[in-house]
């Protein structure tokens, strides 16, 4: 995809998020998307990859606020064609006022809402009022933990079906990292650091530093409380272990390094400025603490215990969620509790501290950049409806999507497609004044893909500004798919239907080496277990199953079912073999291109369809409407 990516604000490259950036815009470009970046006027993120500098005037921040609110939308809408999406990296800084092109929002934290005082009060306000009004206008929000997440809903008053957790990665060099057994053995090392009075100098220890790198930044990262915790600790402990402070020096910085000068452990106490190359300060750390008061994911963390190094965290926010069972936790406002995670960090016995490093190793694997990156590009591959991802595809690309999913599900749990039309919408989307089925909208919310099965989805995601690029319906993927499998050597099976429909039509497409594994005319009952059709149909072991049960039994019966089936894909096709068998006329092509093909079915069966359609497309048209003014997605 060529996709514009939003790289405001970097703070220089010395933060979270601009690691954030940085490792996203890797991950994208390594993936093979077309990247635009948006940077901030004399920063260059990335220079083998195309950037775009905006004004000089935007280098103040609040001016930077106003460009990217107000100015930058005007710009994406004029160059909107160059362009499939729109990546925003910090979406709890920086928004805009709409969206002319798919986006995806990525909000990092609310420390705000928890940490009074941290900015001015204009930007209190800002980040209070203002920016979550815009930012919920963007197609997908994404959180960096659940923790972030939990926030958005509690203070944004988001719907948590609209917020995605991406968890952010590992960057490569850590995740190459081999856990060293001197690690955990005292051994005599030097550390080149700075003193809180600004002297170089070169210290022998005995034995390895408890290092925490973070922006000296005061109060939000607590190094004040830590600083006196690590005071309340004996001597002879601390020798052994200096404390060591890296980071660039951030708001009231200054009373950090007061409280560091005031400590009667100032002269194990050692800051070092913003470092470039931290490996040194990695190579020299025994031990990692994290003691801030509040964060939305906890980068340096995840980093530490790859390189098989124990830690202490603090236990609110995404930091006891990201610590798992792996660090030691404690309650960052607790000077004494922070001091005995300290004392109980240092003093663990071997083997303990030989099985949390191992839990920690195995525990980052979650997180990966190249999973985040995939994650956003998914989200900007589909248009969201009314809560539900329709894939931005062709037929012919989503039928090799359920080919690819049915090879790659084969053994795990079976991958779930459906064809979105007015009819699952008005069956599954509750909006008031009608209801819904929210087990079906849960189904078709979590679905591995989802198509647009008729032009009212269409029409309805160009005005919504996430244009589908056409109509793409079971009734004309059953025959491809088929194909495909007979190419391939992958088996079909067929649920439900007529059976002669359904032999008639494989007879009608005579496909060679097509494998039917099984058709199956079983009257299926919702709520009856039925453990023999799914044993027959694990029996068959085919690659995809078609269930032709019709809207919404089909879709229902495939998601209580998923986890039972020894299948690689199934798909909901609902009367397709009818109409391949020629027993249901399908539309004329002018008619289904017009999006009337509901008038021509209606004219066949007007008895069982009409009021059927009628309350369909009343409750469509009530929903849209919501959606357009905001009030649905």
């Amino acid at each position: 995809m060529k996709l514009l990516v939003s790289c405001i604000p970097y703070d220089c490259g010395k933060s979270g998020i601009s690691v954030y950036v940085r490792e996203v815009v890797r991950a994208l470009s390594e993936q093979g998307h077309e990247l635009t970046l948006l940077c901030e006027p004399g920063t260059s993120v990335a220079p083998q990859v195309r950037q775009i500098a905006a004004p000089v005037w935007t280098r103040r921040a609040v001016f930077s606020m106003l460009w990217h609110l107000f100015v930058l939308p005007l710009w994406i809408r004029r160059h909107r064609r160059e362009f499939d999406g729109f990546v925003i990296c910090a979406a709890n800084r920086r928004v805009c006022a709409w969206y002319p092109l798919p986006t995806t929002a990525t909000v990092h934290d609310l420390a705000n809402f928890h940490i009074p005082g941290k900015y001015s009060r204009l930007r209190m306000f800002y980040l209070a009022h203002i920016l979550p009004r815009f930012a919920k206008k963007a197609t997908h929000l994404v959180a960096v933990s659940e923790a972030t997440k939990t926030d958005m809903v509690a203070f944004w008053h988001c719907r948590p079906e609209d917020v995605t957790v991406l968890y952010n990665g590992l960057s490569k060099e850590s995740s190459k990292f081999k856990v060293e057994s001197e690690k955990l053995k005292g051994e005599s090392k030097k550390y080149g650091g700075e003193s809180p009075g600004g002297q170089l100098s070169t210290l022998n220890f005995k034995l390895s530093t408890i290092l925490f790198i973070s922006r000296i930044e005061h109060p939000g990262k607590n190094h004040v409380r830590l600083i006196e915790a690590y005071a309340r600790l004996p001597r002879a402990l601390v020798e052994q272990h200096p404390l060591v402070l890296a980071g660039a020096d951030w708001k009231d910085a200054g009373v950090v390094h007061a409280a560091a000068a005031a400590s009667p452990y100032a002269d194990l106490i050692r800051f070092t400025g913003f470092v470039d190359d931290a490996e040194t300060l990695w190579r020299d750390a025994g031990f990692y603490v994290f003691p801030s008061l509040f964060e939305g994911f906890g980068l340096s963390l995840v980093e530490a215990m790859a390189r098989g190094i124990p830690c202490a965290a603090s236990n609110n926010g995404s930091l006891g969620e990201i610590a798992a069972d792996v660090a030691l936790t404690f309650d960052p406002r607790d000077v004494e509790s922070i001091a005995d995670a300290l004392t109980r960090l240092l003093t663990e016995a071997p083997d303990a501290r030989a099985a949390r490093v191992a839990r920690g190793v195995e525990h980052v694997k979650r997180f990966s950049w190249e999973d985040h990156a995939k994650g956003l590009a998914g989200l900007l591959s589909t248009s969201r409806l009314f809560g539900i991802p329709v894939a931005r595809v062709t037929e012919a690309e989503a039928v090799g999507r359920i080919v690819s999913l049915a090879k790659e599900r084969r053994g795990k749990r079976a991958a779930f497609v459906a064809t979105l039309n007015v009819d699952f919408v008005a069956n599954a989307v509750s909006g008031w004044p009608f209801g819904g089925n929210d087990e079906l909208w849960g189904y078709l919310r979590n679905a591995d893909l989802v198509t647009a099965d008729g032009m009212p989805i269409v029409l309805l995601s160009k005005m919504l500004g996430m244009a589908l690029p056409e109509r793409v319906t079971g009734a004309d993927m059953v025959p491809a798919i088929c194909r495909r499998c007979a190419a391939e050597g992958l088996s079909v099976y067929v649920l439900g239907g007529d059976r002669a429909a359904v032999d008639a039509a494989f007879a009608k497409l005579a496909i060679s080496g097509l494998k039917v594994a099984g058709v199956d005319p079983a009257f299926v009952k919702l709520d009856e277990d039925q453990p023999e059709i799914v044993a027959r149909i694990n029996a068959a072991k085919p690659d995809i199953l078609f269930v032709a049960l019709g809207n919404p039994k089909q879709e229902l019966w495939m998601g209580r079912n998923a986890a039972k089936l020894d299948v690689g894909a199934m798909i909901g096709i609902g009367g397709t073999f009818n109409f391949i068998a020629g027993r249901v006329k399908r539309a004329p092509r002018w008619m289904q291109r017009c999006g009337l093909e509901w008038i021509y079915r209606i004219i066949q069966e007007p008895g069982r369809l009409w009021k059927r359609y009628a309350y369909g497309l009343v409750k469509f048209s009530w929903l849209s409407l919501r959606a357009l003014t905001g009030g649905c997605r």
